[in-house]
């Protein structure tokens, strides 16, 4: 996908919560196996975070390393 603001090319990734910070993550790579703690590699996407939040969701996103934008994809 083409980001919108710029025309780079966007990485796929998706957007990742379980007991972590909210954090987009890249396509193949797999959220930190530390709980409460951000990948080295992830996007955080709020500073929000509160160890005693349950559940977990995941949303498939792009992400524009240019702009530092992030773009959900849309569920068909």
């Amino acid at each position: 996908m083409k980001c919108p603001y710029c025309s780079q090319e966007m990485a796929n990734g998706y957007i990742y919560n379980s007991n972590q910070p909210l954090q987009w993550i890249p396509e193949g790579k797999k959220p930190s196996w530390l709980s409460y703690t951000a990948a080295d590699y992830g996007v955080k996407l709020n500073n929000n975070f509160s160890m005693f939040k349950m559940g977990g969701y995941t949303a498939e996103a792009f992400y524009c390393d240019a702009c530092h934008i992030v773009l959900s994809k849309t569920q068909e």
